[in-house]
């Protein structure tokens, strides 16, 4: 076996070629420095022909795996590891641009600091609005309070807000310690990764939130590292979301809510809290898929 490169960079595509061929090009046009990397490309099963598009443009510079079907991120991203031949894995969305020397920083800094566990890069919309990709874990506040809550635009500046989304740490410019970070730019110590089971594969939404509780437990820091950028079209990657597509999301996006609740808080099954939490999550839930299916049923009468 050839020496083992510094950093993998595993890339999951579905039916976002455009974005995986720009992800990819942004990935070969970044700042590297000393850095040595592979590029591994996980097809997920897509039907707008990515895995050739990819295989034409970039050859043998990407270890292409073309699935048949869609394993799902999970999955994809604990394939990719195993093939990976370097000392750390930098997991990174469809739909991301690679700004400067983002995956170098993290690196280095995961080489100079033996006690960190992962290293999460600041992700950005492409007009530079912050996404808030290292958070602490959710509490009562911001269940109410979320990223993308109606109140939370209207409180910016409420505390519950600023902490739970380290907004005074962002600011400042320079890494700082977080319960989670997003798989959308993470680097992790491949070692790190496999022994605490990779991704969890009975994850879809919060698995993150899991795998980086699991690295803390495991005695590692979490980090998130603001001089890494990368722009994030999220939800622009993994094809279009019609009703049927977005209801698993909401619904699966609960689920995971409530079970990495549990198992972060390791309630037991006879639990008040437990209970409360269902409760309040199946609320959430179900009014975002009114919502949803009114919202449907508008683009249907308007048609």
């Amino acid at each position: 076996m050839a020496d083992k490169t510094d950093v993998a960079v595993i890339l999951i595509g579905l039916n976002a070629k455009r974005y995986v061929l720009e992800c990819l090009e942004s990935i070969f046009d970044a700042t590297w420095r000393d850095v040595t990397y592979e590029v591994i490309y996980i097809d997920n099963g897509s039907k707008d022909g990515s895995a050739d598009a990819v295989k034409e443009q970039f050859g043998d510079s990407v270890n292409l795996i073309a699935n048949d079907t869609n394993l799902g991120f999970c999955p994809a991203g604990n394939q990719g590891a195993r093939l990976a031949n370097s000392r750390y894995l930098y997991f990174i969305n469809d739909d991301t641009l690679v700004v400067d020397d983002a995956i170098a920083l993290t690196v280095e800094y995961m080489d100079e600091h033996d006690d960190v566990g992962t290293v999460g890069s600041r992700l950005v919309f492409p007009d530079g609005e912050e996404q808030y990709s290292g958070r602490r874990f959710p509490n009562i506040y911001s269940s109410i309070f979320g990223r993308r809550s109606f109140l939370t635009r209207i409180f910016p500046n409420f505390k519950p807000v600023t902490d739970y989304l380290c907004k005074e740490q962002l600011e400042k410019g320079e890494p700082f310690e977080v319960d989670w970070v997003s798989a959308a730019g993470q680097v992790v110590k491949k070692d790190d990764f496999l022994s605490v089971g990779g991704f969890a594969e009975d994850y879809y939404y919060w698995h993150e939130a899991v795998f980086c509780h699991r690295l803390s437990l495991a005695g590692k820091k979490i980090i998130l590292d603001p001089r890494s950028k990368i722009i994030h079209y999220e939800g622009k990657g993994s094809g279009p979301r019609p009703l049927a597509v977005q209801r698993f999301h909401i619904i699966d996006f609960h689920k995971g809510a409530f079970r990495a609740y549990c198992e972060r808080y390791n309630l037991p099954f006879f639990s008040i809290t437990r209970v409360l939490t269902a409760t309040a999550l199946s609320c959430r839930g179900a009014a975002l898929l009114s919502m949803a299916y009114l919202k449907s049923f508008t683009k249907r009468e308007k048609a």
